[in-house]
């Protein structure tokens, strides 16, 4: 199921957090909860049939240039699409097309809101997976020190 965040998901957010990018620092929760200001409709938990988080997404509306890791930002001014910031499922329920469920929900949300794109930075070995979504690498430079070598920037025309 996918719903909202409730203030007594972030322990488990952070545990999916750690587990999921062992290879870059991860955000602190204040980070973290600092997207939800941004995209109160649009930052999400997934659920098992136990109503127990096994995932989340947090996304919200933005321009066109990524935003950064480990920062906290004000709305912005003139959002251009919605912004997937992190996506992440615990491991032992990857491969349960989970993932798959909340973009189209992000995307059916995006719609309705007028948003013509949807963009996310990749992390390397993810690209293929974002690639099966519709999103396709686009030309702007990541900054590699903080998601990893061959991070990617992608789009997605909605």
């Amino acid at each position: 199921m996918i719903r909202s965040i409730a203030d007594n998901d972030w322990p488990v957010i952070l545990n999916i957090q750690a587990a999921v990018y062992p290879n870059i620092t991860p955000e602190t929760e204040t980070v973290l909860r600092s997207k939800l200001i941004l995209g109160p409709q649009t930052c999400l938990t997934l659920t098992d049939q136990q109503n127990c988080v096994v995932g989340y997404c947090l996304a919200h509306p933005w321009s066109r240039n990524p935003a950064g890791l480990h920062t906290v930002y004000q709305p912005s001014s003139q959002p251009q699409l919605l912004y997937i910031h992190d996506m992440a499922i615990a491991p032992e329920y990857a491969g349960k097309r989970l993932g798959s469920q909340v973009v189209k929900y992000l995307q059916l949300w995006a719609n309705k809101q007028g948003y013509k794109e949807m963009s996310l930075v990749s992390l390397k070995q993810a690209v293929g997976y974002w690639q099966r979504h519709g999103f396709k690498p686009h030309n702007y430079v990541i900054d590699e020190t903080q998601y990893g070598t061959g991070a990617c920037y992608m789009l997605k025309q909605i």
